[in-house]
């Protein structure tokens, strides 16, 4: 007796904490669990990082035609001759008597503090300009992996958002499963002692039995597993789980196939990133070739000098010009350079033709899955129903003793295949139509 107590105290202790478990866990729908997906997901936070650091690249090359502004403190002390006559012509205290050959030869050693402030004002430089476009093209390149970035994980997203419905619809029909495997088991147990059965229909039945109980455990840890994949790629913590709290449902593409691709062209991100890099492909080019161009700038400068004391002044000065610098001949470095930089073009606009021809496909093979799954969706729900018609005749005919267990049970085992094979088909039927607007790069504008 204590020991049964015992074990409905476990038992009813266990049931508490599964329900306790079931209250924590977060449900939420599909716009929302994306939302938090985008929001909180690592790659979607380090993608938008990435394109921070591009954008940041591209300002700071457009700022090269800006004057850059230096300041310069040093000290120095010697008794080299030439220097110690600089430094005290610097700093305004040279006089006759330094003129003296003795003092010129032997001078006593001098120290000094120069502080000088430096302006350089770019006026003319060819590569900054063709850098800036670089850079330019690089940011909207990587933006475009950003978003590109985004769409998957909304995808990603949906996908396992899918494999939890679809892991709720499995261990209902596991649990319906189980539900008549038990009647099963119960009627051939009352027939076998009535003596209308046989011993080895229950041990049929007791075998069909374990083996759905089994089926229903592993439904119930694939439910686990998808809540938990699902909370993972909304930026949840290792053993978290997340719910569903709705049925996904996507209506049908209203565009032909033609009018997807044309759409896809125009909307798919890794298309436009792949322009955006050919794009940046021609700046380098630019870039290169502005090697072979010269490079005008200003510079001023203002200059004081002190034999005491540092940012003092015992005497100043002032210098200001202009240069002009042409690279005439280099080793035919800019020019292999330029070599270079064209080959990397051509590579990129072939790499973005490839890329146009792949979304075109890609498309095309979601449109044609998606009419698949639509067919065999259509063939599942039908075999469903023959399937149940056959099992609820043949239970009659089992009732009636015109039919064995082995037969009752192997329509039951059909019957089970077949609503498996429908929940399948369901949520193969939304994957496609989502892998479909995916491939068109139109995903979050259906699904949000």
């Amino acid at each position: 007796m204590q020991v049964k107590q015992i074990m409905l105290v476990g038992l009813i202790s266990l049931i508490a904490g599964a329900n306790a478990h079931a209250a924590e866990i977060q449900r939420m729908t599909l716009r929302e669990a994306i939302t938090q997906g985008l929001e909180r997901n690592n790659q979607a936070r380090a993608a938008k990082f990435q394109a921070a650091s591009a954008r940041s690249g591209a300002t700071a090359a457009s700022l090269h035609y800006l004057p850059s502004v230096t300041v310069e403190e040093a000290w120095s002390r010697s008794d080299v001759p030439v220097n110690t006559f600089m430094m005290k012509l610097n700093q305004g205290r040279f006089t006759n008597q330094d003129f003296d050959a003795a003092k010129l030869n032997n001078p006593a050693p001098v120290s000094d503090f120069r502080t000088v402030v430096s302006v350089e004002q770019p006026i003319l430089v060819p590569a900054a300009w063709a850098g800036q476009k670089v850079a330019q093209r690089g940011a909207e390149r990587q933006e475009a992996v950003t978003e590109q970035t985004r769409q998957q994980i909304a995808f990603q997203v949906f996908q396992l958002y899918l494999e939890v419905q679809k892991a709720h619809a499995q261990l209902q029909a596991a649990v319906k499963a189980l539900d008549e495997a038990r009647e099963s088991k119960r009627q051939a147990t009352v027939r076998t002692a009535a003596g209308l059965g046989l011993k080895s229909d229950e041990l049929r039945a007791a075998t069909q039995l374990a083996a759905m109980e089994q089926q229903n455990i592993s439904a119930a840890n694939n439910l686990t597993l998808a809540r938990m994949q699902l909370a993972l790629a909304t930026g949840g913590q290792p053993g978290d789980e997340l719910d569903a709290a709705e049925a996904v449902q996507l209506k049908r593409p209203e565009q032909e196939l033609a009018g997807l691709i044309g759409l896809a062209q125009q909307e798919r991100r890794d298309l436009r990133a792949s322009e955006r890099g050919k794009e940046q492909a021609d700046a380098a080019l630019l870039q290169a070739r502005s090697g072979f161009l010269p490079a005008v700038g200003a510079v001023g400068a203002w200059q004081m000098n002190d034999k005491n004391s540092p940012f003092s002044r015992d005497h100043d000065a002032w210098m200001v010009g202009v240069s002009l610098r042409w690279n005439v001949f280099d080793g035919f470095r800019t020019w292999y350079g330029s070599g270079q930089a064209q080959a990397s073009r051509s590579a990129a606009n072939e790499l973005l033709e490839q890329t146009r021809k792949e979304v075109s496909y890609q498309v095309h093979e979601a449109w044609l899955r998606r009419v698949e799954a639509d067919k065999r969706r259509e063939v599942a729900s039908s075999a469903v129903a023959a399937a149940d018609e056959a099992t609820r005749l043949l239970a009659k005919r089992f009732d009636n003793a015109l039919a064995t267990m082995v037969e009752l049970l192997d329509a039951q085992s059909a019957l089970n295949q077949a609503r498996a094979n429908l929940v399948e088909s369901d949520a193969n039927l939304m994957l496609a139509t989502g892998r479909l607007y995916h491939a068109a790069g139109i995903f979050l504008k259906e699904v949000q």
